[in-house]
């Protein structure tokens, strides 16, 4: 190892033990700077300062900095500045690993790449996407645009490969969609007929509440069932809805009925739940059948 020269005492400046004590402080306090992911971004902090103290600079302050995981298309993760965060954690990359063998990017807004066959590419299409959200590039036009269609003459073999492998890609794709199709035939005509059922049943008991004769608000017990299967309180949800004594029941008759039997509050709001996971499950099964999705089996 090479050491520094050593400067007797007696022949020692200012300047010279100034840049001594330079020289100790650049070689033990060495920031270990990083930068933001986002392209054309220069900002920096001290990785190392933040874990021993503050920075040598204010610019090189860690807050608000961020860390995109190693589970993103960055196998070593990356680092966001605040400037960027919104903007990442909305676009947050995901690596996929395609039937074919190839990789692409699954992306919170729904944008995918051309598949490629190596995966460190992906990391900087997803950088040209971030820079197309930005505006820093302009909107690039689908793969399937017509002006993306070489013509024989200006093929090269790179560019028949690529096409090649997207016609792979798609049919690697075509035997795993029939299967999804498949499975949710399969669970449409499994769940639908059990959700009609379900609702005609539960229609048909809170007629027949209402027209019973007896007092279902004597009992506690009766008090819940009436609860949770008619409802107690007003069930308009029109914005403009006024809650009155003439066109419906308010809301609150089913926290007079608790306190009346000195049902627990608990137990009220408990009662409230499960009316209205009934009251929202068969409106929603009432829209299957009026947006006609629900069809007879002859």
């Amino acid at each position: 190892m090479i050491r520094e020269e050593r400067i007797p005492l007696a022949t020692l400046t200012e300047d010279q033990l100034e840049s001594l004590y330079a020289h100790i402080d650049s070689l033990t306090n060495t920031p270990v700077l990083r930068t933001c992911l986002v392209p054309g971004c220069l900002r920096q902090f001290d990785a190392m300062a933040t874990m021993a103290g503050s920075p040598m600079r204010p610019e090189w302050s860690a807050a608000g900095w961020s860390m995109l995981g190693a589970g993103s298309i960055f196998p070593t993760g990356g680092h966001i500045c605040p400037d960027h965060k919104d903007l990442v954690t909305s676009h947050w990359p995901r690596r996929l690993e395609l039937p074919s063998g190839r990789w692409s990017v699954a992306c919170p807004c729904g944008w995918s790449p051309v598949p490629q066959r190596w995966h460190r590419l992906v990391a900087a299409q997803w950088e040209q996407h971030l820079l197309t959200e930005t505006g820093a590039l302009p909107a690039a036009p689908p793969v399937t645009d017509p002006e993306h269609r070489l013509p024989l003459a200006e093929h090269t073999e790179e560019s028949l490969a690529e096409l090649y492998d997207r016609l792979w890609d798609a049919e690697a794709d075509v035997p795993e969609l029939r299967g999804l199709a498949r499975a949710c035939s399969v669970g449409y005509s499994l769940t639908v007929p059990a959700l009609l059922g379900a609702k005609t049943a539960l229609e048909n008991l809170r007629t027949r509440i209402t027209v019973d004769s007896r007092d279902w608000a004597a009992d506690k017990l009766d008090a819940f069932l009436w609860a949770v299967l008619v409802g107690r309180n007003c069930e308009n949800s029109d914005s403009d809805h006024v809650h009155n004594d003439i066109d419906c029941a308010g809301d609150q008759p089913l926290g007079t009925i608790a306190d009346q039997h000195s049902i627990p509050t608990d137990q009220t709001m408990q009662a409230s739940q499960h009316r209205w996971w009934i009251a929202n499950a068969i409106k929603a099964v009432q829209q299957i059948e009026d947006n006609g999705i629900v069809t007879e089996i002859q």
